[in-house]
């Protein structure tokens, strides 16, 4: 009886546990809203559509399930191009109160998960998530890209990412390999 629990029981429940546990495993990724069009709107600005795309052409194979954004129209905004293009309708949340969204974020399954929030809210999402603390977003800062894994309630640490330089000057371009280097003086 002893052999049949060691040999074949455990090693069942050991599997169902770990096909459960892989299960609720999903992965975040937080933005902060694009660029909006002045300090009274809450419309996104050109700059800001363009980064809505950009992050849309970034996240479309990512597996993402569900869209939180907050009551924000600018939020809304900034998911609108992947909502669109998975179809899913996003899920709009109170900006004042974000425990709703962790709770959500910590416990819920069925995909990985986009969040679109504000530079005051997602720095402290993240720290109640216990996936490691950030440095504050500065309010032109637009381009970060949070990465988490959640699993059983419990995160990994973030990775933080930047993307869709929209709108920055490019960096210089460097010089052709085939040019020889300058000549020594002698």
């Amino acid at each position: 009886m002893k052999t049949l629990l060691t040999r074949v029981i455990f090693p069942a429940l050991l599997l169902c546990q770990l096909a459960f546990a892989q299960q609720n495993v999903r992965t975040i990724f937080m933005v902060r809203h694009a660029e909006k069009s002045g300090p009274q709107t809450d419309a996104l600005s050109p700059a800001g559509e363009k980064r809505a795309d950009c992050l849309a052409k970034m996240l479309k194979d990512a597996n993402i399930k569900t869209i939180y954004v907050t009551d924000a129209k600018r939020t809304q905004q900034t998911a609108a191009p992947l909502a669109a293009a998975l179809k899913i309708t996003p899920t709009i949340l109170p900006a004042k109160d974000p425990n709703d969204l962790i709770r959500k974020l910590a416990y819920a399954g069925g995909g990985d998960i986009l969040v679109v929030g504000h530079s005051d809210t997602l720095p402290f999402i993240l720290a109640r998530l216990k996936a490691g603390t950030v440095p504050p977003i500065a309010e032109n800062e637009y381009d970060r890209l949070f990465v988490l894994t959640v699993a059983e309630g419990a995160a990994t640490p973030v990775a933080t990412l930047r993307y869709c330089n929209c709108g920055a000057t490019a960096a210089p371009t460097a010089q052709p390999a085939t040019k020889k280097p300058p000549a020594k003086k002698r």
